[in-house]
């Protein structure tokens, strides 16, 4: 009985260190990977997301900026009608034979052969009615200066959208503890009963994208010329549609007040037509139009 009572005191001993022992591992496997997981938020996950999110901001808000070079021969030839009254002078003394009558009291001759010379310097009004050939070349050398917002053009909707999609993570990322210090801070939040909000904005979403390396180049003096009309984007009233509908509500609370943007996209297509009727092009016709239909183009009688 006593061998029986032994062996089940020891037992118990055993399950009691084994238990104390698996728990110490695990407390201490619990600190050591919660290191690990500041680490790797810190030094990982947030510089990733972080930089992906920085790079589409940075791009949305990039100008093309370049100088094309033109080096071109255009051969001309038309002919230049010239009617113009105009005033030459002689280079030279031009000799005139010319056949007159000359009267005079008591002298009449008919048909009479007058030599006359006019002296060089001589001002004569002309009027001149030609048609001078021309046949030539033009050397074309231009440089012409593009300057292209991003922006401004269609890739605006990918790289909005692809920065929306970010945009909640990098927010949370930015907004969770990075040490244990501040670790400690958020569940005493949250045991206080006050609410966290992780997409708050902070400082990195207010200034994702610090600048560029380089900027427009020489002389960019360009910075308040308008855009010309033609260039003018018109708004279709498609919104891009942004990443997890449920964290996209905290960043663009205004759409979703509307139905999202999936009902705000399905009623801007269906005003589309009369809003914006696109331009249809006629490829028979040997001239093409200025707008080919590429941009959408407002319908008569539309602001």
């Amino acid at each position: 009985m006593r061998a029986v009572r032994g062996v089940g005191r020891f037992i118990w001993r055993f399950m009691v260190i084994f238990s104390f022992i698996v728990n110490l591992v695990l407390v201490v496997a619990v600190i050591a990977l919660a290191a690990l997981l500041f680490d790797i938020k810190n030094n990982v996950v947030t510089p990733l997301v972080a930089g992906l999110h920085s790079s589409f901001v940075g791009l949305d808000q990039a100008t093309i900026d370049w100088t094309i070079p033109v080096r071109d021969a255009i051969p001309v030839q038309f002919d230049l009608p010239l009617e113009q009254a105009t005033v030459v002078t002689l280079t030279e003394d031009v000799p005139l034979t010319v056949f007159a009558s000359i009267s005079a009291p008591a002298l009449q001759v008919n048909s009479a052969t007058v030599f006359l010379s006019l002296p060089a310097g001589t001002r004569l009004p002309v009027a001149l009615d030609l048609q001078v050939p021309v046949d030539t070349e033009i050397d074309v050398e231009l440089d012409v200066r593009a300057v292209i917002p991003l922006g401004e053009t269609q890739l605006h909707d990918p790289l909005e959208n692809l920065r929306l999609i970010f945009e909640p993570i990098t927010r949370a990322l930015y907004n969770l503890p990075d040490n244990y210090g501040g670790a400690g801070q958020l569940v005493s939040t949250l045991l206080s009963g006050q609410p966290v909000n992780l997409l708050a904005a902070n400082a990195y979403s207010e200034n994702p994208w610090p600048g560029f390396s380089r900027t427009a180049g020489v002389g960019y003096d360009l910075q308040d010329v308008p855009i010309p009309p033609e260039n003018v984007a018109r708004e279709t009233g498609i919104v891009p549609e942004g990443g997890i509908p449920a964290l996209d509500e905290q960043i663009r609370p205004e759409l979703y007040t509307s139905g999202g943007p999936d009902a705000i996209n399905a009623q801007a297509q269906m005003l589309m037509p009369t809003a914006l009727a696109p331009l249809e092009y006629d490829f028979a016709q040997p001239a093409a139009p200025d707008d080919l239909g590429i941009l959408p183009t407002p319908a008569p009688g539309s602001p």
